[in-house]
């Protein structure tokens, strides 16, 4: 049920090639092909764009390789959005669902999407990928669930199985207000689901609500974000973005793990303290993604737009895999202009010749 990540055709290269905008200088295109999606932000967490294939180095286990593929404009994406119904998410439901609507209404045209809920139960719709923001809406405002579990792991291992079969880049965009606390037999650990993030080229973004019954300062999203005057809304989609397939691949179960309960601290008002799970910042690493942490109070609305921005102005980095030995392989993506930092996947997993 799980896909090798990504080393593709000679003939799916030469078309990756063939898509690259006009202005851009042509690239050699190997006969296997990894690609990384990099996202590059400013000292101020603004996106930093118009960069070119000189301004980025790749590689692999420390060793420089040549780019061979590279594209600046915008690309269609497959989405899966989870969104957590557990219990203590019961008082801010109508900004979940509100926040959920505008990062539905920030996609472009041609993005694929599913809606998933999780909580008493776990459930991902429609059946197939849709574009109809009409179908989205719909499913936004009928996800309610009893209160319930916090399933989280469970969760986001069945939305990286419900994007196995989208070409291009697959994303999977989670949002909680706690630990992992599952009430199912079918237990999935955090090991598990970071196993495959650092084998599929999956990336995930990670959204979570702490409440702090004592003012605190807010902490800074991971990974930064831009402004939202900086969004490129006029750049170009590509038509045709390159696909990478491979054969199916991924781990076997793993023997479940208690879940650590989720910190909380009582205050002399009935106030608690809760804080997302940890583990959700090193999962959004791992793949290149990005985490926030707001505070109750925060506009969940706002930053779901700019996850959906920040998709959008990514930049596609290909380079051919200089080893099909079947081994996890780490990538390194540097940018050479000064003053900027670039956020990408971590590892790849090699074909096997």
């Amino acid at each position: 049920m799980s896909r090798t990540l990504s080393v593709v055709s000679l003939t799916a290269a030469i078309a990756a090639s063939a898509w690259l905008h006009a202005q851009q200088p042509e690239f050699r295109v190997a006969a296997a092909t990894v690609p990384v999606h990099a996202t590059v932000v400013d000292s101020d967490g603004q996106l930093v764009g118009a960069l070119g294939v000189e301004d980025f180095e790749v590689y692999d286990n420390g060793r420089r390789q040549p780019i061979t593929v590279f594209d600046a404009g915008q690309r269609p994406i497959s989405i899966v959005v989870m969104l957590d119904r557990s219990g203590t998410m019961d008082p801010h439901a109508a900004r979940v669902e509100a926040a959920a609507r505008a990062f539905v209404a920030n996609l472009l045209p041609e993005d694929r999407v599913r809606i998933g809920t999780f909580g008493e139960y776990i459930r991902i719709r429609p059946e197939t990928f849709t574009s109809d923001q009409a179908v989205l809406y719909g499913l936004i405002d009928r996800s309610p669930q009893p209160s319930g579990a916090t399933p989280l792991w469970r969760a986001t291992n069945l939305a990286l199985d419900a994007l196995m079969d989208e070409e291009g880049q697959r994303v999977v965009l989670v949002f909680t207000d706690g630990r992992d606390t599952p009430a199912f037999s079918e237990h999935v650990t955090f090991d598990r689901v970071l196993s495959r993030v650092r084998r599929e080229e999956t990336m995930v973004y990670a959204v979570g609500l702490a409440y702090r019954c004592e003012g605190t300062s807010r902490r800074r999203p991971y990974g930064g974000g831009p402004r939202w005057n900086q969004f490129r809304p006029g750049a170009p989609i590509s038509p045709q973005p390159p696909r990478f397939p491979g054969p199916a691949r991924g781990l076997p179960p793993r023997a479940p793990e208690s879940a650590a309960p989720a910190p909380t601290r009582q205050s002399s008002n009935n106030c608690r303290d809760t804080a997302p799970d940890p583990d959700l910042r090193e999962l959004a690493a791992a793949g290149g993604g990005g985490y926030f942490e707001l505070k109750s109070s925060d506009d969940l609305r706002s930053t779901f737009e700019r996850v959906a921005q920040e998709l959008h102005s990514q930049y596609l980095i290909g380079f051919a895999a200089p080893d099909l030995d079947g081994r996890l392989h780490d990538v390194e993506v540097r940018v050479t202009r000064p003053g900027v930092s670039v956020r990408a996947r971590r590892t790849y997993l090699a074909g096997s010749e």
